[in-house]
C-alpha cells in the first residue's frame, strides 16, 4: 500500500487537479516559443519543433511512480544524454523509486517531491533557482507534475497531453497504454530532439556502476561462479501475488539442476522469502529481501542467469540489464509492461477478466485473484526451459 502522504497527494490531484490545471496560466521563460506556436498536428504521436542541443544547459526529468516506471525511463535518459551532451539531468521523483536513478551516475541530482508540505516549499525554491532550460514530464495520470513543471518557467515543458495538461506543454505527445512503456517515453526524447530512436529490445539499457558490481561479487562470495537465479517474491500490490509455496518449489526445481538461489524484494517480500529460505541451508539459498538497497540489488541481478517474479519493480531491472526473465502476468497490461525480446517469457494464464489494470487503478478483485493462482508451477518451470533454450 502507498504511504499515507502519497495517497493524499494522489487524492487532491483527483480533487483539485482538474481545476487547477485550468485556470493555471502558462508561463514559459520569456524567449521561447508560445504552446500555440512550438506544438503542430499531434499524429501520431508527436510533431513538434524541434529543441536545438546549443545552449542547454540543464534538464529536469520529472517521475512520480513505482520501481518499474523509472526503470523504463532509461532509453529516454540515453537518447537526452546523447543529443543534449552538454546537460545535466535531474531527476525529480519519490521516496520509492529515487534509488533507481543511483544504480549509475547518468542523473546529477535526485530530488523527491513527498518529503512533506514544509521541504516541498523549499524544494521549489531549490528547483527554480536551477533555472532549467528544458522539463520532461513523464506522468501521464495525474495532473499537479504539469502545474509544477509550468511554475519552474523552462524554456521548454515536454510531456504527455493527457487530463487536459496540453494546454501547459509546449511538446506535447498523445499516450496510450496499448504500447510498451519504453517507446512511450522515447516519444518525450523524439518530440524534443525532432527524430524518432530506435531501440533495440535485445540490449541491455540500464547500466550497473561497478561498486554495485564489486559489492554483488563480495555479497555472493564463494558462490559467485555458480549458475545464480534470482527470485522476488513479493509485490507491490496483492494483485500480483503468487503463492509462496509454488515460488519455493520452482527453487526447489532450480536448486536441484545446480543454481544458487539469491531471493531479494523489499518488505513486501519479507514473509515469502522466509518461506523459500526455509527449506534450504546457506549453501543453496541467500535470502537478502529486505536486506539490500535498490543499487545493490541490481548489482546482483546483473550476475544472475534467471530471474523470476509476478511483474513487479525488479523484473524491469533484470530487462534492464539483460538478465533472462521469466515473468507472471494477471492484472496487468501486457502490451504496456512485459519485458520483450528473446529473453524474456511472459506466464499469463489469459482469463476473460485480465488484465484489470488500467490508467494506473487495479479494482478490487471478486474472483481472488484467480489470474494468478491459475497459474501453476509447472507453468512457470516450463517457461523457465524456454527462456534457457533460447
Amino acid at each position: 500500500m502507498l504511504p499515507l502522504r502519497l495517497r493524499l497527494l494522489k487524492r487532491a490531484d483527483r480533487l483539485l487537479g482538474a481545476w487547477v490545471v485550468r485556470r493555471v496560466r502558462p508561463r514559459f521563460r520569456a524567449g521561447s516559443r508560445s504552446a500555440a506556436t512550438a506544438v503542430q498536428a499531434l499524429s501520431p504521436p508527436w510533431r513538434c519543433t524541434p529543441v536545438p542541443a546549443d545552449g542547454i544547459r540543464r534538464i529536469l526529468v520529472v517521475r512520480p511512480g513505482g520501481i518499474g516506471d523509472a526503470v523504463l525511463t532509461y532509453p529516454m535518459l540515453r537518447a537526452l544524454r546523447t543529443h543534449y551532451s552538454e546537460a545535466v539531468i535531474d531527476v525529480l521523483g519519490e521516496r520509492r523509486n529515487a534509488d533507481v536513478y543511483r544504480i549509475n551516475g547518468w542523473v546529477r541530482k535526485v530530488y523527491r517531491y513527498d518529503e512533506g508540505p514544509v521541504a516541498s516549499l523549499g524544494l521549489l525554491r531549490a528547483l527554480a533557482a536551477e533555472r532549467y532550460e528544458i522539463v520532461v514530464d513523464t506522468e501521464q495520470y495525474h495532473r499537479l507534475t504539469s502545474v509544477v513543471a509550468n511554475s519552474l518557467r523552462p524554456a521548454h515543458i515536454c510531456g504527455f497531453d493527457t487530463l487536459g495538461r496540453g494546454r501547459l506543454q509546449t511538446h506535447r505527445v498523445r499516450y496510450t497504454d496499448t504500447i510498451y512503456e519504453v517507446y512511450s517515453f522515447l516519444h518525450l526524447a523524439e518530440a524534443l530532439i525532432g527524430s524518432e530512436i530506435p531501440f533495440e529490445r535485445d540490449e541491455p539499457f540500464l547500466e550497473v556502476d561497478a561498486r554495485w558490481q564489486t559489492w554483488a561479487a563480495e555479497a555472493l562470495g564463494a558462490h559467485a561462479g555458480r549458475p545464480i537465479a534470482v527470485i522476488v517474491p513479493g509485490a507491490s500490490t496483492p494483485h500480483k501475488y503468487w503463492p509462496p509455496a509454488r515460488y519455493a518449489a520452482v527453487a526447489d526445481w532450480l536448486i536441484q539442476r545446480g543454481y544458487y538461489v539469491v531471493v531479494l524484494g523489499g518488505q513486501d517480500a519479507l514473509e515469502f522469502a522466509r518461506v523459500i529460505a526455509a527449506r534450504h541451508g546457506p549453501d543453496a539459498v541467500l535470502n537478502l529481501a529486505g536486506r539490500v538497497s535498490l543499487p545493490q540489488a541490481a548489482g546482483l541481478i546483473q550476475q544472475a542467469r534467471l530471474y523470476v517474479s509476478s511483474d513487479t519493480g525488479p523484473l524491469h531491472i533484470a530487462y534492464g540489464v539483460g538478465t533472462p526473465t521469466v515473468h507472471m502476468f494477471g492484472s496487468g497490461i501486457m502490451e504496456k509492461w512485459a519485458p520483450q525480446g528473446r529473453r524474456y517469457v511472459v506466464v499469463s494464464r489469459g482469463l476473460p477478466c485480465s488484465p484489470c489494470t488500467r490508467y494506473g487503478y487495479t479494482p478490487p478483485c471478486p474472483y481472488g485473484v484467480a489470474c494468478m493462482d491459475a497459474i501453476e508451477v509447472a507453468d512457470v518451470i516450463a517457461a523457465i526451459e524456454e527462456v534457457q533454450r533460447r
